[in-house]
């Protein structure tokens, strides 16, 4: 076989190939090789950071169904190695989705404690824009002024942008690895001898 391949079989399962001479790559990222047929030699990835890319970029992820197939010498092909590789992907996917879930929490902790003080940023700015734009302040010329509070009120919500941006849309990155780490929980593992 040459490189990995993913076939789609008629009940609508979506199954990977990958020649694998080590089951640890599976997990951890064998040496890049540029000169290996396997992409994820290649590429220096791990057989399921190879999948999860896949996964990425897959529309429809949650209703479609997964099979790896590692395909491996005979002679490091053991009874059970299936099983233990599932148990593995298993861990290894409720060990990530616990973190992601940790992170996004961490996320908005630190958006909910940077809004008091972009609040309190914002209403200062836009109080000093104010006084420059109602010429309150003598000495300054007109264009200044109205400079000096227009930039106020720029700086002001600028100011408010990277708590709001933490808060609204920090999460999505981790929701959707999130999404593809469920795809892979749900994958089947079959190991077979080449």
């Amino acid at each position: 076989m040459d490189g990995d391949r993913i076939v789609l079989e008629e009940d609508g399962t979506e199954v990977f190939y990958f020649e694998v001479d080590d089951i640890r790559h599976m997990f951890v990222p064998p040496p890049r090789d540029a000169f290996s047929k396997q992409p994820y030699v290649l590429m220096g990835q791990s057989v399921v950071d190879r999948m999860l890319e896949h996964f990425r970029q897959e529309k429809g992820l949650g209703k479609k169904r997964h099979k790896l197939v590692l395909l491996m010498p005979p002679d490091k092909v053991t009874p059970g190695l299936a099983r233990e590789c599932e148990e593995a992907m298993d861990r290894f996917t409720a060990t990530k989705v616990r973190d992601n879930i940790n992170r996004m929490a961490a996320i908005n902790r630190r958006g909910l404690l940077m809004i008091p003080y972009a609040m309190m940023f914002l209403v200062a700015a836009v109080g000093m824009a104010v006084i420059f734009g109602s010429e309150m302040v003598p000495g300054i010329p007109p264009v200044w002024a109205s400079v000096l509070s227009e930039g106020l009120f720029i700086v002001a919500w600028v100011a408010m942008w990277g708590p709001l941006d933490t808060l609204l849309f920090g999460r999505f990155p981790l929701l959707t690895e999130n999404r593809t780490l469920h795809a892979l929980e749900s994958t089947k593992v079959d190991v077979r001898p080449r």
